[in-house]
């Protein structure tokens, strides 16, 4: 366990972004955004049925609204920071570990080298 820690400090102060800290740390930004959702909810029911009966009942339809749309959104948008690091992860594969940049400058093995470009006529 205390590897793990010491694993997960040392990505979260790697300036060069070699190790990615989000896919770790997703599902407690997900519970995180989740308790702020809960949090609004019940201020805004508590805050709604103290200025009356109506207005109560009015924020607390509002309320439902805002938090089901509150938490699709939020997993939605944490579901594609996910999609982009598998997409990452995926690139990283076809590349051969070599990495996204020399992947796409090398040719692979045994592809026909292309002819030099002509020289431009002198005058």
């Amino acid at each position: 366990m205390v590897n793990s820690n010491n694993n997960f400090v040392q990505k979260l102060f790697d300036f060069s972004f070699k190790e990615f800290v989000t896919p770790s740390i997703i599902r407690f930004l997900y519970a995180l955004s989740l308790i702020g959702i809960a949090i609004y909810f019940l201020v805004s029911v508590f805050s709604g049925f103290r200025a009356g009966g109506g207005a109560g009942f009015m924020y607390l339809l509002l309320a439902v609204v805002v938090a089901v749309v509150g938490v699709i959104a939020a997993r939605v948008y944490l579901e594609v920071v996910m999609v982009l690091f598998r997409i990452m992860h995926l690139l990283e594969g076809i590349g051969g570990g070599r990495g996204l940049a020399s992947a796409a400058s090398t040719p692979p093995q045994g592809a026909p080298t292309p002819p030099p470009p002509p020289e431009p006529p002198v005058s």
